[in-house]
């Protein structure tokens, strides 16, 4: 069986990278489900990719929040720069 997944670009945002992860998992763990009865070492191959698509997927989410949280701490730390070269 093959499937084809819409791959987000290089430019794509975190959160639409995560959300395609989470879209494969889910959808390889319904085809893993549906396999289970005729071919369990084949789920049981299925649900390892799906859980390490949604690992992934929150390791990105993670990295997306803290550089978020980063890019805030530096405009921060930025401004006081900013305004003593101003004055100077």
């Amino acid at each position: 069986m093959t499937t084809i997944w819409p791959i987000p670009g290089p430019e794509a945002a975190a959160q639409d990278v995560v959300g395609s992860l989470r879209t494969q998992a889910a959808s390889l763990t319904v085809f893993a489900d549906a396999l289970a009865d005729s071919d369990s070492a084949g789920a049981a191959a299925l649900h390892e990719e799906a859980l390490r698509l949604r690992c992934q997927a929150a390791v990105i989410e993670g990295l997306a929040e803290l550089h978020d949280e980063l890019t805030l701490q530096l405009s921060a730390l930025d401004e006081p720069t900013t305004i003593l070269r101003w004055l100077a």
